[in-house]
């Protein structure tokens, strides 16, 4: 698997965690709610565990932030177009599954060639991957998701983007390779 981050990197340990899960919609279903202006808000193929009721305070932490971290207007074609170069230079993601979001900036940061590829399109790693953290958070929590008890709701502004480019949100999730309608 070349670097596709399931669901904005991190996101794919932050979300069972979470015992989120988002159902796959069906080609049409995604296309209907395109046509009424909502992003396509599914990421097939993600599944999780049932909720496991307790997260540790970092995890936490880590969700919190990304709920929050403002994503910038340009982010989801800038991210999209990134994530095409990094897979078109077969740079594999590290396993990340139980780091923080500090350990997994750093681990990505290290990986030959990523830093380069990022900054070419804006990004530093910490950048990217917080971005990447608040797409799928963000994708998650207007998917209907149940947050637990405590948290925030996610940044009004991001769900804002999300509504204003569903054609981007889409692209994104190509580029992630987890195209809306297809498991």
């Amino acid at each position: 698997m070349i670097l596709r981050l399931k669901t904005a990197s991190r996101c794919a340990a932050l979300l069972p965690a979470l015992g989120l899960t988002t159902p796959s919609l069906t080609t049409a279903e995604a296309q209907t709610m395109q046509t009424q202006g909502m992003p396509p808000q599914a990421m097939p193929g993600q599944s999780a565990p049932a909720q496991s009721g307790s997260i540790s305070p970092e995890m936490r932490q880590d969700i919190e932030t990304g709920l929050r971290y403002p994503l910038p207007a340009d982010f989801m074609s800038r991210a999209a177009q990134t994530l095409q170069a990094l897979q078109a230079a077969n740079i594999r993601p590290p396993n990340s599954t139980q780091l923080s979001l500090r350990a997994t900036i750093a681990q990505i940061a290290s990986i030959p060639g990523v830093p380069e590829i990022l900054n070419a399109h804006g990004f530093t790693p910490e950048t990217f991957l917080m971005g990447m953290t608040a797409f799928g958070m963000t994708l998650a929590a207007t998917n209907g998701q149940a947050l637990p008890a405590g948290l925030p709701a996610p940044n009004p502004a991001n769900v804002t983007l999300f509504h204003a480019h569903p054609d981007q949100v889409t692209t994104l999730m190509q580029a992630m390779g987890a195209p809306p309608g297809q498991n």
